[in-house]
C-alpha cells in the first residue's frame, strides 16, 4: 500500500478511530473525508445511555498526543469524553474534513483491482458518489443497530421494552420494577440505575465473568495488575511466543497455574464472588480467569454492584428468558419476574451492509469475525483498510497507533510483506484463536491484554523500540510497570516511523 499516488481517503466514521486515522494521514499529504451519519462527531460516545462513561483509569483513555485535561475526573463520564473528542478535532483541524449527516451505502473496489474506489453516500441533498485512492472504515465493532433477542410473547407483555441505547434518563425507570438482561459493563449500570431509581433490580445472566476490580485488594490500580510485561508474559500465550514466554508456559506452567489461581482468589474474596453458604448468588464463573477474561464482556464494574448484589438491592438471576409474560418475564427455570421495565444490555449487531458479499467473500468474512493482518488488512483487497477492529483495555492508544501504522506505510516509511506471507499471518491467527478463545461473533478482533504484543509488533514494523519506559528504573519499570498512552507520547510528537 506503499503507494505516492494514494492523494485522497474516504474515512467512514468519526469516532476514536476515524479521528485518529484522519489525523494520521493528514499529517503525510492524504487529503480525508470523513462521512459521518450521525450530526455530531464522537462516534459511540456521541449519544450513550444513563450515566455511561470510560470504565477505566483516565491515563489509559486519551490520546497519546493529546493528554485529557488534568482536572478530568478518574474514569471519565461519557459526555466529557464526547467534549474531549471535539477538542482533539479543533487542535488538530478535523473538523473542516468531516461531512455530517452523510451516510455510505456502497463501497465499490476498482474494477481489475486498479483505479479509485467508489463511495456512494446519501445527505440531505439526496443520493451521490465520489471516488477515492483509500477507504478505511472506521466503525468499530460494532453498529448502531442495537443487538435484541427475539423471545417469545413480547406482544403481550404489558410494560416497556427497552435497549440499553434508548435507557437515556432516570425517569424511564423512576418508581418501575426493572429486569436487566446482560452481564457487561452496561448491564451492571443499568441494574444499578435500577436499584437507585427503581421499586426493584433484577438482572439476568446467562454467563458470568470475572470482574476487574478498579482497584486490585481495594488498594493498587489494576492496571498495574494487568497491564505490564510480567502480566503479559503469564497469560496464554501470542502467536509465535518467545523464548521466554515457551520456557514460562512449558517448565514453568505450573507456577503459571498457580499465579491464576491466587488472582481468582483474589477476586473471589475482593468481590465477595462465593455463595455465603447458599445465602446469597454464587459468581464464580465457569472458566478461568486466564481463559475467561478473553471476552468482550470483560468489565470493570463499579465497586458498588457486587456490594449492592450481595445485600440483595440487585437480584441476580443465572439463566436466561425464555418467553416474556403479561407482567414480566419467566426465565428457562420456571422462575418468574415481575416487571415494568425490561432493559436489554445485550450488545449491537455489525453492520457492513455497504461492502458487496463478494468483496465480504474477498476479505474472509466468518461467524468469528474479519481475520486481518495486523487488524487493519487484507492481500486480497489492497486499498481498503480497518482502523478501530480490536478489542483491548485501551482503545484510543491502539487505534491511535493503528492509524500512525497505516499512514506510515502509505508514505512508504515501513513496507508490507508479501502477499503470500500476509496469507499465512492471517491463517495462523485465525488457528491461534479458534484454539482457544471463547466463540463470539467478534472473536477475530479480540485482543485484550495481548494488546501489549501487539502494540510491540506495530512498533517494530515501523523501526521504533518497542521498549518504552525511560529513566533510571526503566528495566524494572519494563517488567512491572503498567503501559498506557503517555508511553508512546514522542512517537507522535516528535513525527518518528
Amino acid at each position: 500500500m506503499a503507494d505516492p499516488n494514494i492523494k485522497t481517503a474516504a474515512i467512514i466514521g468519526a469516532g476514536v478511530a476515524g479521528l485518529a486515522s484522519a489525523r494520521a494521514l493528514g499529517a503525510v499529504g492524504v487529503a480525508c473525508t470523513v462521512f459521518e451519519r450521525n450530526d455530531r462527531l464522537g462516534g459511540v460516545w456521541t449519544d450513550g445511555y444513563l450515566d455511561f462513561g470510560v470504565q477505566v483509569q483516565k491515563e489509559l483513555y486519551e490520546f497519546p498526543d493529546f493528554p485529557l485535561p488534568a482536572d478530568s475526573p478518574q474514569f471519565t463520564p461519557g459526555p466529557d469524553l464526547q467534549r474531549y473528542l471535539e477538542d482533539y478535532a479543533d487542535h488538530f483541524d478535523l473538523r473542516r474534513c468531516i461531512r455530517f449527516a452523510t451516510t455510505v451505502r456502497e463501497v465499490t473496489p476498482p474494477d481489475a483491482g486498479e483505479g479509485p474506489w467508489h463511495v456512494a453516500i446519501e445527505d440531505d441533498g439526496g443520493p451521490a458518489g465520489e471516488s477515492f485512492d483509500l477507504v478505511v472504515v472506521c466503525v468499530g465493532l460494532y453498529s448502531n443497530i442495537p443487538h435484541l433477542p427475539e423471545i417469545d410473547g413480547r406482544e403481550g407483555f404489558g410494560g416497556e421494552v427497552l435497549h440499553i441505547s434508548d435507557l437515556k434518563s432516570a425517569e424511564a425507570l423512576a418508581g418501575k420494577r426493572v429486569v436487566v438482561v446482560g452481564f457487561g459493563k452496561s448491564g451492571t449500570d443499568a441494574a444499578l440505575a435500577a436499584r437507585a431509581h427503581g421499586l426493584g433490580a433484577d438482572i439476568v445472566v446467562r454467563r458470568l465473568h470475572w470482574p476487574v476490580p478498579r482497584k486490585l485488594a481495594g488498594v493498587l490500580p489494576f492496571k498495574w495488575g494487568l497491564l505490564n510485561r510480567l502480566t503479559v508474559t503469564a497469560i496464554p500465550p501470542y502467536k509465535g511466543p518467545s523464548a521466554l514466554e515457551r520456557a514460562v508456559h512449558g517448565p514453568g506452567r505450573p507456577l503459571v497455574w498457580l499465579y491464576w489461581r491466587i488472582v481468582e482468589l483474589l477476586l473471589y474474596v475482593q468481590c465477595g464472588l462465593g455463595s455465603n453458604f447458599g445465602t446469597r448468588p454464587h459468581l464464580v464463573p465457569d472458566e478461568r480467569v486466564e481463559i475467561g477474561a478473553f471476552s468482550e464482556a470483560t468489565m470493570v464494574p463499579r465497586p458498588e454492584f457486587y456490594k449492592a448484589v450481595r445485600r440483595g438491592e440487585i437480584a441476580l438471576h443465572k439463566g436466561e428468558i425464555a418467553r416474556f409474560t403479561s407482567e414480566g418475564v419467566e426465565l428457562a427455570n420456571g422462575d418468574r419476574l415481575a416487571a415494568d421495565v425490561v432493559v436489554f444490555a445485550t450488545g449491537w449487531r455489525s453492520d457492513y451492509g455497504y461492502l458487496s458479499e463478494a468483496l465480504r467473500r474477498r476479505l474472509g468474512f466468518a461467524d468469528d469475525g474479519i481475520y486481518l493482518y495486523r487488524q487493519m488488512l487484507h492481500p486480497d483487497v489492497p486499498g481498503l483498510a480497518f482502523i478501530g477492529y480490536a478489542s483491548t483495555v485501551s482503545n484510543i492508544l491502539c487505534y491511535a497507533l493503528q492509524a500512525h501504522w497505516l499512514a506510515a506505510l502509505v508514505a512508504g516509511r515501513h513496507a508490507l510483506p508479501e502477499a503470500e506471507a500476509m496469507r499465512a499471518e492471517i491463517a495462523a491467527l485465525a488457528v491461534w484463536k479458534r484454539s482457544w478463545m471463547p466463540f463470539s461473533h467478534a472473536r477475530a478482533a479480540r485482543l485484550i491484554v495481548h494488546l501489549q504484543h501487539y502494540l510491540d509488533e506495530l512498533m517494530t514494523d515501523l523501526g521504533l523500540d518497542p521498549l518504552r519506559k525511560r529513566g533510571l528504573f526503566a528495566p524494572l519499570m519494563e517488567v512491572i510497570g503498567p503501559y498506557q498512552p503517555s508511553d508512546y507520547r514522542d512517537v507522535f510528537t516528535k513525527g518518528d516511523g
